[in-house]
């Protein structure tokens, strides 16, 4: 493996940071925009739009478990860069979809490929970067993904403009060729696993599945958010809506300053209770507040309740388990996250059409007392006994 270093930005890191970003950036391009094609250009009825995202995540969580154990198998890099190729294939295929049926079905052959990516690129993280500098790599590596949060839909819009959505495509595909290109930048340290037989463990690490569930429950109002903010901003007539997710970036950018060493000197118990707080915070702003300054507010707040609360968990994750292990471990935690994002992407969808988008995110910020709750009777403590174990094995 890796020899500990205590440089945390090589020149490996700076490309997989850089790949990562941009596929991620191609994927944000779509997720705010998508809902409008369907509703704009295939007349899609709002309550249905869910599906988009849904059919998304539950396509990346079924490919989990088989993406897990291929990482750990068979090459993480050559496993990065072969998902790579086929999402990026995706994206250019876009342009075909002409109706609602297939615009759904590429969206699950897309996430597929997603599922893929996202699962490796966990496991790769851990191998990258030294021990010691895990739980900073990490969250940068998040942060990444939430810079592309701001970035993608911003810039996904401002490509669209007045319905230019084979503009909006090809832009997005030639990202996922760029993050293919610096995916093969990257050298990668030699890995030498023990094999092990195909069994049920090497699909799924039980020892991840408490902090797991916890990202599940978070996933289910992520899905709703990520889903419906864009519709609710034009909803609430509010033009530049797209700033959502500059300010959400912010957000998580404040956290990088506290987050991981809090996590590192004292521990998770300290972590969820503000990052919960700003998250629940956030969706109660969205539900109550009216005008630009307060929807821009709710993506602060929410930005800061993300970039707390989910690194801190993939940071955990990744300490309960050996390196051979950490492609399943990372696939168990994405796949209960797709599992969240999707139902909830498709429940919040149905309650949609039964109740207004505020009280949706009002429901939204209460219900997320419940993962709260259940972190601190069992998961934190569960963590706690895990990691004692984990470490005398050293």
């Amino acid at each position: 493996m890796v020899k500990e270093k205590s440089v945390l930005w090589t020149k490996n890191y700076i490309f997989f940071f850089i790949s990562n970003l941009f596929i991620n950036t191609a994927t944000q391009f779509l997720i705010p925009t998508l809902p409008l094609y369907a509703i704009s250009v295939l007349a899609v009825e709002q309550s249905q739009v869910g599906y988009l995202l849904g059919v998304y995540s539950f396509a990346a969580l079924l490919i989990r478990p088989f993406s897990g154990y291929a990482y750990d198998h068979f090459g993480r890099k050559k496993m990065f860069q072969i998902s790579l190729f086929f999402f990026a294939l995706a994206t250019f295929l876009y342009p075909f979809a002409a109706t609602f049926f297939l615009l759904v079905l590429l969206r699950f052959f897309h996430g597929v490929f997603f599922g893929m990516i996202s699962t490796g690129g966990g496991a790769m993280v851990g191998d990258i970067v030294a021990a010691k500098r895990r739980a900073e790599g990490v969250g940068y590596y998040s942060l990444s993904n939430s810079l592309a949060m701001s970035i993608g839909p911003a810039v996904g819009l401002a490509i669209l403009g007045e319905n230019h959505y084979n503009h909006l495509f090809v832009s997005a595909g030639i990202l996922t060729v760029l993050s293919l290109l610096f995916a093969g930048l990257i050298t990668y340290p030699h890995q030498a696993w023990e094999k092990k037989k195909l069994t049920l463990a090497s699909f799924f690490e039980k020892r991840v599945l408490p902090l797991s569930f916890i990202m599940l429950l978070i996933g289910v109002v992520l899905g709703g958010l990520m889903t419906y903010i864009i519709v609710y901003s034009q909803e609430q007539g509010i033009k530049s809506g797209g700033l959502f997710y500059l300010i959400n970036t912010i957000g998580v950018v404040l956290t990088r300053f506290f987050a991981d060493k809090v996590l590192e000197e004292r521990g998770p118990s300290f972590i969820p209770l503000p990052g919960f707080a700003f998250f629940a915070a956030g969706f109660v702003t969205l539900a109550v507040g009216s005008g630009l300054f307060l929807f821009l507010v709710a993506a602060l707040l929410l930005g800061l309740g993300n970039g707390i609360v989910m690194p801190s968990l993939q940071t955990m994750v990744i300490n309960l388990v050996e390196p051979s292990s950490r492609g399943v471990a990372n696939s168990t935690f994405f796949a209960a996250l797709d599992i969240g994002i999707g139902g909830g992407s498709i429940v919040l969808g149905w309650l949609t059409g039964l109740v207004t988008l505020r009280t949706m995110f009002l429901i939204s910020g209460l219900f997320l007392i419940l993962p709260l709750a259940l972190y601190y009777v069992f998961a934190a403590k569960d963590y706690e006994r895990k990691l004692a174990v984990q470490r005398d094995k050293k």
